[in-house]
């Protein structure tokens, strides 16, 4: 697992979403986590129920990860990252549904209110511009203050995403701890 740094008690995601000692300059090697990931999101070639089946094997190897975490039998709740493009099939909503089901966790879809409209932010190279854009992009309520919770992501790129939902579960939300746990990290912050 791959430690991620931020506004949390602690973070990590499962792989490297590429494997650069296989880079060339005509195609990008995934890691076996980066290429189910990318199935999953980007592929034109797969049918909706071969995306589903990849996702489920990702389910699969994350809930397996969050039963090893020393915190899991204080988790309250595991809350998916808003999605920034709007697609038939939400790929971190079905396969958190799916990790919920694993470790007997509820998730909550409509705790993390996006308020503010944003660009995608994959363009964005400055992490300061990022970081500008999302401030107050996010809110929450207060119904698990206090409680111990699981921001759940896909893809770790530079940290301002879940750095902004992170601060607002602290600042709006009152939580008491929150964990982040990606499926993939890029090794370059972009």
């Amino acid at each position: 697992m791959e430690r991620l740094i931020g506004d949390w008690k602690w973070g990590g995601a499962l792989d490297f979403h590429t494997d650069s000692s296989k880079y060339n300059t005509n195609e990008e090697y995934h890691t076996e986590i980066g290429k189910l990931l990318y199935d999953v999101k980007y592929s034109n070639n797969l049918t909706m129920i071969e995306k589903k089946e990849k996702a489920i094997i990702l389910a699969d190897i994350a809930s397996e990860a969050i039963k090893n975490l020393l915190v899991y039998p204080y988790l309250d709740v595991i809350v998916p990252v808003p999605s920034s493009k709007q697609r038939d099939f939400q790929p971190v909503y079905f396969i958190v549904e799916y990790i919920s089901k694993i470790v007997k966790r509820r998730v909550d879809f409509n705790y993390i209110k996006k308020i503010k409209e944003t660009p995608q932010l994959k363009s964005i190279e400055d992490i300061n511009e990022r970081k500008n854009m999302l401030k107050d992009a996010f809110s929450c309520d207060l119904r698990y203050k206090d409680k111990k919770i699981l921001l759940f992501d896909d893809l770790y790129r530079s940290g301002a995403t879940l750095s902004e939902i992170a601060t607002t579960l602290h600042n709006k939300g009152q939580v008491n701890n929150v964990y982040v746990l990606t499926l993939t990290k890029t090794k370059v912050k972009q």
